[in-house]
């Protein structure tokens, strides 16, 4: 399953370097259980995808000090969610930043971008907690050091700091990734998905040390993973109705 998901998920990224089709995109998992774990939520509660029995999981990966791909993303998600009614539906985003998604951070992040209250349970954990849920479904974590980490957080904060100085009540802008030319490996066939380069242009102004697998994966009410979505190519009314069709 990871190396199929590795490999999808990889092709589907260097992908992004072209004009997205005119249809949106999806993407066909292994159909066999999807890999479990048990991480902690925003509130310390273990959880699990067996947990969710009878639901369906809308899982992704992110962490809280992006300004710009994770929160566009969970914005995205959490509008085909409120989409289907919100019943039987959970979001489990995972940390990608086991050093910066601190519970207070997690807080935070979930509080300025409107998802306190929401079906989302944010998970983290230890790297080693992490690394081989990020192995199962094919994810690079960011390659921040704790030092970048911290500074990053800090920068977040300062962001956030002076959008409420300026009013920080104006719709935000669309996220559009940074524009910067693709590097020779994202022409590969089958990109190394440890090698952060391969997904071509950097998504984050801070640089590719901050760049991270960036995908969602529909898990079904029997714990299966059905179908997967790039997130370029994330259409909330698509995930919705595919929500309706796994939630029966």
């Amino acid at each position: 399953m990871a190396l199929a998901l590795g490999v999808l998920g990889g092709l589907l990224a260097a992908e992004t370097r072209s004009p997205a089709p005119a249809a949106p995109a999806r993407f066909t998992p292994p159909r066999e259980e999807a890999f479990d774990f048990k991480l902690r939520n925003q509130d310390g509660r273990t959880t699990s995808i067996a947990d969710a029995h009878g639901k369906v999981v809308v899982l992704t990966f992110m962490y809280t000090s992006c300004r710009d791909l994770c929160p566009a993303q969970a914005a995205e998600v959490v509008d085909a969610v409120e989409r289907t009614g919100g019943e039987r539906v959970v979001v489990y985003a995972v940390s990608v930043d086991p050093v910066g998604d601190t519970p207070e951070h997690v807080h935070e992040w979930l509080e300025d971008h409107g998802l306190a209250g929401k079906p989302v349970e944010y998970l983290t954990g230890t790297r080693a907690q992490l690394a081989p849920v990020w192995r199962a479904y094919g994810i690079s974590p960011i390659g921040a050091s704790p030092q970048e980490s911290e500074a990053a957080w800090r920068a977040y904060e300062r962001y956030e700091e002076e959008e409420e100085a300026e009013g920080g009540e104006e719709e935000e802008e669309p996220y559009a990734p940074p524009v910067r030319p693709a590097p020779g490996v994202a022409k590969q066939e089958y990109p190394d998905t440890g090698d952060l380069s391969y997904r071509g242009r950097p998504r984050h102004e801070a640089g590719q040390d901050f760049e991270h697998s960036a995908y969602v994966l529909l898990i079904d009410p029997e714990g299966e993973q059905r179908v997967g979505f790039p997130f370029e190519q994330l259409d909330p009314a698509l995930v919705a109705r595919d929500i309706r069709l796994l939630r029966g």
